[in-house]
């Protein structure tokens, strides 16, 4: 189906995109399961969900955060086997925020609520089954991109207005970090990394936030973002996830506002 503002993740052998907006901007309770060769429906979300954010840890998928309905959530969930269930909240509901895996632990970095961003980043410890609050992300900012570039934890982009700001979280040092700009600001695009270690970001919004982002652009080391042209169907309003090696954008807005689209594309 056509939406936008979706969380995705793979595991399992398993693609996952959940919830979302319609067209009318309903939040979606939603799932779809790609198995690499056909789309079914998964098991539904607790709730509606839209601006959510998931991860993949330990081979299972988490979702956490998002506006339902317009009301801020702080909810975070794990598909065990077919159905959901509910682990300790976070601390600090949000929504276009980014939760990124690494090292055994989530981390929930940016997004807003119905009155301003949210400064206080947090992380997740499963073992532990709580989360800790960490150091803020120095310049707060929603619809940021999450990725992993070696030992850092980091959001590219977001608004408002859009920009080519890049913060990493080093959680060796327990420090911020800045990272090269983006070679264009950008909200609402994809990022992930892929299985070389390298990190790639696709789409989003333009800084007036007027256009559709077609940037297409990859961090082979922690010097400079390369140019690799433009993203196939340019779209805003959607997580990347890597799956069999590629990663896939499915789903996104083709023009800023609500225009959510059924497509799905991936990159090397």
């Amino acid at each position: 189906m056509a939406l936008e503002e979706s969380g995705a993740a793979a595991a399992g052998g398993k693609l996952y995109v959940m919830g979302g907006f319609d067209a009318i901007g309903t939040s979606l309770r939603n799932v779809w399961v790609f198995d690499g060769s056909a789309w079914s429906a998964g098991p539904r979300l607790p709730l509606g969900l839209d601006h959510t954010s998931a991860a993949t840890l330990d081979d299972r998928v988490y979702l956490a955060g998002g506006h339902t309905f317009g009301r801020d959530s702080a909810r975070l969930f794990r598909l065990d086997g077919s159905s959901w269930i509910e682990l300790a909240s976070m601390h600090h509901p949000r929504g276009g925020h980014a939760l990124i895996a690494a090292a055994g632990k989530l981390y929930a970095i940016g997004g807003n609520n119905a009155s301003a961003n949210v400064g206080p980043a947090e992380v997740f410890d499963p073992n532990a089954g709580a989360w800790t609050d960490l150091p803020p992300l120095p310049s707060p900012r929603n619809h940021v991109s999450g990725f992993v570039f070696g030992a850092n934890v980091c959001v590219a982009g977001g608004r408002s207005p859009a920009t080519t700001r890049v913060d990493c979280f080093n959680f060796e040092s327990s420090s911020w970090v800045r990272f090269p700009n983006l070679p264009r600001a950008t909200s609402g695009a994809g990022a992930a990394t892929l299985d070389n270690g390298s990190a790639v970001i696709l789409g989003g919004q333009n800084a007036q936030e007027t256009t559709i982002n077609d940037q297409f652009a990859q961090l082979p080391d922690p010097t400079a973002w390369t140019a690799s042209g433009s993203m196939l169907v340019p779209r805003h309003g959607f997580e990347l996830a890597v799956f069999e090696g590629r990663a896939w954008a499915c789903g996104g807005g083709s023009l800023p506002g609500l225009h959510p689209v059924a497509t799905c594309t991936s990159v090397l």
